[in-house]
C-alpha cells in the first residue's frame, strides 16, 4: 500500500492548529474536492466531494467515512471503506508558542497520478486557513 507524507510549517500555535483541523465541519476548507461534511453518528461523518477520476467527467460523490480525533496527541485520523483502502493521519506539534507543524500521511491502493499534488493543495489549503485565524 502506498504511503504519501509531507508536512508544512503554519504560523499558529499547535493548539488553535488541532482545534481548527479536528472539527469536521471545517473538513471542507481545506480538503480541496470536499464541499461538505458533516457529523452523523459516533466517528461516522457524512461526505459530499467533487471528483475527477483520470478520463472522466467531474461528479458529485456521497459516502460515509469515519474520523477520530486525539485531544491528548493533537493528532487526527480519517478513512472510508472501500476497494482503496482510503485513510490517513494528520499530527500537530508544536514548534513554540507561536508556530507549529502540520504533517500529513495518507495511505491508498489508488494509484490516481494526481495524489501528490492533492496532497499538496490539501497543505497549502491548510497553510492558508491557519494564517488568516
Amino acid at each position: 500500500m502506498p504511503t504519501y507524507s509531507r508536512e508544512t510549517p503554519v504560523a499558529v500555535a499547535a493548539s488553535a492548529a488541532y482545534a481548527y483541523l479536528s472539527e469536521v465541519g471545517n473538513l471542507p476548507e481545506y480538503f480541496p474536492m470536499m464541499t461538505g461534511a458533516r457529523a452523523t453518528s459516533g466517528d461516522e461523518v457524512a461526505t459530499t466531494a467533487v471528483i475527477q477520476p483520470p478520463g472522466e467527467e467531474k461528479h458529485e460523490v456521497h459516502g460515509t467515512a469515519w474520523f477520530k480525533h486525539d485531544d491528548a496527541e493533537q493528532a487526527i485520523s480519517w478513512g472510508s471503506e472501500g476497494p482503496n483502502d482510503y485513510h490517513g493521519e494528520i499530527d500537530v506539534d508544536a514548534d513554540g508558542d507561536d508556530a507549529s507543524t502540520v504533517r500529513f500521511t495518507l495511505h491508498t491502493e489508488s494509484d490516481h497520478p494526481g495524489i501528490e499534488e492533492s496532497i499538496d493543495e490539501t497543505l497549502a489549503s491548510i497553510q492558508k486557513r491557519l494564517a488568516s485565524r
